[in-house]
């Protein structure tokens, strides 16, 4: 599949002790500065503020609930890579005030030059693929920060419907959930691109017509959203995973691993990450 672009749609990290000496003043500055919505909850994170400017924004969560006393906890920031470039000026102050920042999860995207109605998508996991108010999806929304969650939509529709940006072409955008087992150091993160070729099948359905009637079907109820993956047997996924195959596929190890360096610079830049290609031992 030609013309795929790689990039970074959310941004997830771990600050590792932080002092209360300067989350305390920072936070108070945020809700002075940027009338910033700060509450308290009782799981997960105990300290949450929201962020917000136009159109960009930050959550940052800090010191988990269970965390013993202390004078430094992890602090938790969320966000989308071009608010880290506009809020990059007091989120350094965050990096100076860090022993360590790692990387949590992200959202890496697969831009495809191709229209959604082309694709065809298949789940090599036994996560149920469906299709609502034309968006596709693996497994319920509640589970959108699991590694490995899926949504594929129309890019397109979407830069012209909330932005109202026109672009030329089609674009339809593949979004999945990297999340290690193991929190990656940012300047080790070159190192370690996402795999989701063992999670997920993306072909440019063509010549559709030479397939059998019966699996002509299920395909076509697939991608037009009428049959969820978990309504179709083993034996018919198995087949039509054999048919799509022989068609052009996404390969998103083979693209993550030629443009992931280029794909984390900047974010890498302003988190402080200085990039080291050394393999790791």
């Amino acid at each position: 599949m030609q013309g795929v672009k790689v990039s970074i749609d959310r941004v997830v990290v771990d600050f590792s002790n932080v002092y209360w000496d300067f989350f305390n003043p920072f936070r108070k500055w945020l809700c002075d500065f940027y009338y910033a919505k700060f509450y308290v909850k009782d799981k997960g994170f105990k300290y949450h503020i929201r962020v917000r400017e136009g159109k960009y924004w930050v959550h940052i969560s800090y010191q988990l609930v269970f965390a013993r006393m202390a004078r430094k906890h992890t602090l938790r920031l969320e966000c989308s890579p071009d608010t880290l470039v506009h809020f990059r000026s007091w989120i350094s102050r965050i990096v100076s005030n860090a022993n360590e920042i790692l990387l949590v999860r992200w959202e890496v995207a697969f831009d495809i030059p191709l229209r959604l109605s082309e694709l065809f998508i298949l789940s090599l996991t036994g996560r149920n693929m469906k299709k609502r108010k034309g968006r596709f999806y693996s497994n319920e929304r509640y589970q959108r920060q699991v590694a490995g969650y899926c949504r594929v939509y129309d890019k397109r529709l979407e830069l012209l419907q909330r932005q109202g940006i026109t672009i030329e072409g089609e674009l339809t955008r593949f979004e999945i959930v990297y999340k290690p087992d193991d929190k990656i150091p940012m300047d080790k993160l070159v190192q370690f691109p996402p795999e989701f070729s063992k999670l997920y099948l993306c072909a440019h359905a063509t010549k559709l017509e030479q397939l059998k009637p019966k699996l002509l079907r299920q395909v076509q109820g697939m991608m037009h959203g009428e049959l969820e993956q978990k309504d179709v047997t083993y034996y018919y996924r198995s087949q039509i995973k054999a048919e799509m195959r022989k068609r052009a596929i996404l390969d998103f190890d083979i693209l993550a691993k030629k443009q992931w360096e280029e794909a984390i610079t900047i974010t890498c830049a302003i988190l402080g990450g200085v990039i080291n290609k050394v393999p790791v031992a």
